[in-house]
């Protein structure tokens, strides 16, 4: 019969005292030799958690230290984030300015290839009107799609003439003058081009509500 039927506890064996041992070092029992009869205290917690706090300490290096002036004074603080507010403040305008120039771009595209002419008459026709009354209305009307398609020529010669100053300006030489010389000549035909299609189809709207369809 063992031991443990007569009320006896097992207390010896090289397998309890590496039980105890791994509890006590809270380390996996591989690290504590079987059968090795060591008499000496393991280590408590506390020592251990000592022992790997001053490791870390003289492991930091230079950068790992935080200084501790790290104070700043109120004037330091406001003149930071006055610095942050306008340097938002500055980057805004010039988006805005940024936005505002290429509006005004788009826009001056457009009355060069003639955008303007197709709503620059008035259609002020009405069934009640008279032969005659139509006849004048639609007099009116040509000449307001005219005065559009001469404003849309002008802004187009401006605009060839800046670019042509432009290739000017900017030093460019043989090959690269050539090509942005044969680019705004054709830029200038196409933008013809265009004043004239728009110009008859303002042209075709007016006659069609002249008849009243």
């Amino acid at each position: 019969m063992s031991r443990l039927r007569k009320g006896k506890k097992f207390k010896g064996g090289s397998f309890a005292q590496t039980f105890r041992k791994g509890i006590a070092m809270k380390a996996p029992f591989a690290v504590v030799v079987a059968g090795e009869d060591n008499t000496e205290e393991p280590p408590s917690p506390e020592d251990l958690d000592e022992d790997t706090s001053n490791a870390a300490k003289t492991s930091l290096g230079p950068k790992d230290e935080v200084p501790n002036d790290v104070d700043y004074s109120r004037e330091e603080v406001d003149d930071y984030f006055e610095m942050r507010k306008q340097a938002k403040e500055e980057a805004a305008e010039a988006k805005a300015k940024e936005e505002e120039a290429a509006a005004a771009e788009a826009e001056r595209e457009g009355l060069s290839q003639g955008e303007n002419i197709a709503g620059s008459f008035e259609n002020e026709y009405s069934d009640d009107m008279t032969g005659k009354e139509r006849r004048q209305e639609s007099r009116e009307n040509k000449g307001q799609i005219r005065d559009a398609k001469k404003e849309a020529k002008a802004a187009a010669k401006d605009e060839f003439k800046n670019k042509k100053k432009a290739i000017k300006a900017s030093g460019l030489k043989g090959k690269d003058k050539r090509q942005a010389k044969k680019s705004a000549r054709k830029d200038k035909k196409a933008d013809k081009k265009s004043i004239r299609k728009n110009k008859r189809s303002a042209k075709k709207s007016n006659r069609k509500a002249k008849r009243g369809k």
